[in-house]
């Protein structure tokens, strides 16, 4: 830990004795026109009186400032675009030699029909870099119309879904989900695909997140930002698709803003399917049994999500209330109807002569998982603002229920007469409580410097029972398995505080804080051998910075501490099964994981065209990896456990370009060196290196006024595990978006893998397993979207998407 402080406080002083601050020449505020909240996201571009190119770019700070240094004398021209706002512009700036002009306050009007009018000739940045997060563009992706925020995340560099349509984040799916600020109904990947495209503003990216953020999370905490800037007035929006593979989606958002307040009413119905065929040979070595396998055949999943939501916020005076409800019915279904042949062969000692006897079997497997919930959710909220900008108080109760909540399984095993010989049911009962509080505080002790403090408090409470049933050939019957049978009951408490401290001077900026978190976890069931109680207390620091050189070169360090703290059914200790072949069980002693994020990223703007390069470095210890290891004859058993440290170190670069009015390129690559050093050698694991890189080119094509083109190629590389690791693939998508009605009206078409290039090849391999899985995505698959807004809704335009989610069956 001395090592991190030390390298941390190293970056502090690098940065802090920088070259001098160079002589500001323009600056201003960006607010937004009749709330006066700062706007801290867009474009400010300089240009010489009467020229078409900018002389200098930047961007607003959080407090919506902003400034050019090292300007010339002479006379210029000043535009600012921000996505949802009308397009600003003032002229007749002079400078002289010495000068320096303070623009004051400059407000934004919000857009009432969106950036469709203004889209050509003020084209946005897909990503936009702030001091402690990324913001990544909802309208970049033409291919996201119709998906969810999986499709948006998917142009950002170092995002990879996997087969099974699992998210991980710089090779790992530890990362929080927040809507709003607030936690997802849902977590990790099931969230992501939980929240349709359409009614995304933008998302944040926050990778090394600071003490005013959770801690959960490795690679940080990925913030959906839902459409709220309306309008006064009634107005509202509706966007419905549907695909080849029969995935379908319908939702909408009707709200009405007044002068103090403003009521909202949506909805969603979301069947999200993949389909594809699935292949895999596996060889089991138990005892003195030898079992070779091949399952092949289709497999499909449906994510689906059924929901109404309603919000009303009103102003008293200078304080604001709001409530959000939300309820519904979600959850995962996945089915699979294989050919399964089996050879099982048993070496036998008669005698001191060792012989062999061998049973080959041919059956159908047919597997079905289903996870349910009926989810009720509630938050209510104020915020205060005191006298002084940017002095308030603010506070939030959370409370979720997820009633009913099931895991259901049934997995049969049929021979070539359609007879069953093997089969299993189980069912997981439970119910869920969420709690969360919040109260957040912020004093601006001077113009460009903040104190930030608050408490927060978080619960999660679960409990159920599981049971399980297996089939009986003689009696051609099922019968409960009582020894299985196993109660549960799980609850998490943790008590945060934290402090930060910002600021500012010139064009130097820096934030640091700490926070201090208290968890107590019990965990009960039936196996009372299993049954633990934990209370920890740890400290979480974090330190962010900022310089942004002459000729706007921005630089920003960044360090974070992270923790990944084990989920429940890490932790279950009983047997479960996925399907006839494929069984888990959890691990009560799993520890959490501690990860030390170190990051350096810069940043330029050159006219129309940006290039950001970020370099990282992250050590996770203890950490925890699905291992796999034979159970029975061909039945393999998965667990979670701690495996030992895995150390990243790479580098981001991505670079937005527009050769012309018409065209403009994005081009996203990553390459990093990851290294697992296992220390757990009775799983058959073994240290590990890769070098994983993966490279993104999208271009979108203007082909008239209300005409879109967008062709994107993405190649994904390899990556490893302690066990094995998973073949490089690549794929091409094309998309068309055509606007009509007076852009009210979107039809969207997206080709997704148009070549049918796409492959899955994973490979496991230890000292008494071998399993190789490869897996095609349905062909083709194509999707249709279209979106209608009404009166005066602000619309964003969604846009296009990498799409490696294109299989089914990774797990297996």
């Amino acid at each position: 830990m001395k090592k991190k402080i030390g390298l941390t406080l190293f970056m502090c002083a690098v940065m802090a004795t920088v070259l001098a601050a160079p002589v500001v020449r323009v600056k201003g505020t960006i607010v937004e026109a009749g709330k006066l909240t700062p706007i801290d996201f867009g474009d400010v571009l300089l240009y010489v009186q009467g020229a078409t190119q900018p002389v200098s770019n930047t961007m607003p700070d959080a407090e919506g400032r902003f400034m050019f240094t090292d300007v010339k004398e002479g006379e210029y021209s000043l535009m600012i675009r921000a996505m949802g706002f009308d397009v600003y512009t003032k002229s007749g700036i002079v400078l002289s030699a010495t000068s320096e002009l303070d623009l004051g306050t400059i407000e934004m009007t919000a857009l009432e029909q969106g950036l469709a009018e203004v889209e050509i000739v003020a084209q946005k940045k897909q990503v936009i870099y702030k001091l402690d997060r990324r913001i990544v563009e909802a309208s970049g992706s033409l291919l996201a119309d119709g998906g969810t925020a999986v499709d948006i995340l998917e142009n950002t560099p170092s995002i990879r879904v996997d087969a099974d349509g699992e998210v991980t984040f710089r090779g790992s799916s530890g990362f929080l989900v927040y809507v709003n600020g607030k936690p997802s109904i849902f977590s990790g990947s099931q969230a992501l695909e939980q929240i349709p495209s359409g009614q995304i503003e933008n998302i944040e990216i926050i990778t090394t997140p600071s003490a005013r953020h959770d801690t959960d999370g490795d690679v940080g905490i990925i913030n959906i930002i839902t459409k709220k800037r309306f309008k006064s007035g009634f107005s509202g929006m509706v966007n419905a698709s549907a695909s080849t593979i029969l995935s379908r989606n319908v939702d909408f958002l009707l709200t009405q803003q007044n002068a103090a307040s403003r009521w909202y009413v949506g909805g969603a119905w979301t069947e999200r399917l993949r389909k594809s065929n699935f292949d895999q040979d596996k060889t089991t070595l138990v005892g003195n049994m030898t079992t070779v396998s091949r399952s092949t055949g289709p497999r499909e999943s449906n994510n689906f999500n059924y929901a109404l939501k309603a919000g009303y916020a009103r102003s008293f005076s200078s304080t604001t209330f709001n409530v959000d409800v939300e309820g519904g019915y979600g959850g995962r279904m996945r089915v699979g109807d294989l050919d399964y042949r089996e050879t099982q062969t048993v070496t036998i000692d008669k005698e001191g002569l060792l012989t062999q006897e061998t049973l080959e079997g041919d059956y159908f497997s047919r597997d079905y998982y289903h996870i349910e919930e009926t989810f009720f959710q509630g938050t209510a909220g104020f915020d205060h603002p005191f006298t002084g900008k940017g002095h308030k108080l603010s506070g939030s109760f959370y409370l979720k229920y997820g009633g009913d909540a099931l895991e259901y399984f049934e997995s049969d095993l049929y021979d070539k007469a359609n007879i069953r010989q093997q089969g299993h049911r189980a069912w997981e009962d439970e119910h869920r409580w969420t709690v969360r509080s919040n109260l957040d505080y912020v004093y601006p002790y001077r113009p460009t410097g903040r104190l930030e403090a608050g408490h927060q408090y978080y619960s999660y409470l679960e409990d159920g029972d599981y049971s399980m049933q297996f089939w009986n050939p003689a009696r051609q019957d099922f019968y409960w398995r009582d020894d299985i049978y196993n109660t549960f009951y799980f609850q998490r408490g943790i008590h945060s505080l934290y402090a930060l401290l910002a600021d500012s001077y010139k064009a130097f900026d820096w934030q640091a804080g700490v926070r201090a978190e208290h968890t107590h976890r019990v965990l009960k069931s039936s196996r009372e051998w299993a049954n633990r109680t934990v209370n920890r207390m740890e400290l979480f620091p974090s330190v962010h910075l900022g310089y942004t050189f002459p000729h706007e070169h921005r630089l920003m360090a960044s360090f974070s501490c992270r923790t990944t703290r084990p989920a429940l059914f890490y932790m279950e200790p009983y047997i479960t099964y996925r399907d006839y072949y494929s069984a888990e069980i959890g691990n009560p002693d799993i520890r959490p994981e501690y990860i030390y994020v170190y990051e350096l990223n810069y940043h330029k703007n050159i006219g129309e065209h940006s290039i950001s390069a970020t370099l990282f470095h992250r050590n996770r210890r203890d950490k925890i990896e699905r291992l796999r290891i034979p159970y029975e004859a061909g039945v393999t058993l998965d667990s979670m456990a701690n495996v030992g440290n895995d150390y990243s170190t790479g580098l981001e670069l991505s670079s937005q370009l527009q050769p012309a009015r018409w065209w403009n390129i994005t081009l996203n690559g990553s390459y990093y060196h990851y290294r697992v050093e296992n220390k757990l050698a009775s799983a058959g694991g073994r240290d590990e290196t890769s070098r994983n890189y993966e490279l993104m080119l999208n271009n979108g094509l203007y082909a008239g006024k209300n005409t879109r083109i967008q062709l994107d190629g993405n190649f994904v590389g390899p990556s490893v595990t302690t066990q094995g690791r998973t073949s490089a693939f690549w794929y091409v998508n094309l998309s068309l978006r055509q606007q009509m009605l007076n852009r009210k009206l979107t039809g969207t078409f997206a080709f997704r893998d148009v070549f049918n290039s796409a492959r899955y090849d994973s490979r496991i391999q230890t000292s008494n397993l071998e399993s190789s899985t490869r897996i095609r995505p349905f062909y083709p698959l194509v999707t249709l979207t279209l979106a209608y807004t009404f009166n005066n809704f602000k619309q964003k335009n969604a846009g296009s998407r990498e799409d490696h989610d294109l299989f089914e069956g990774t797990n297996h």
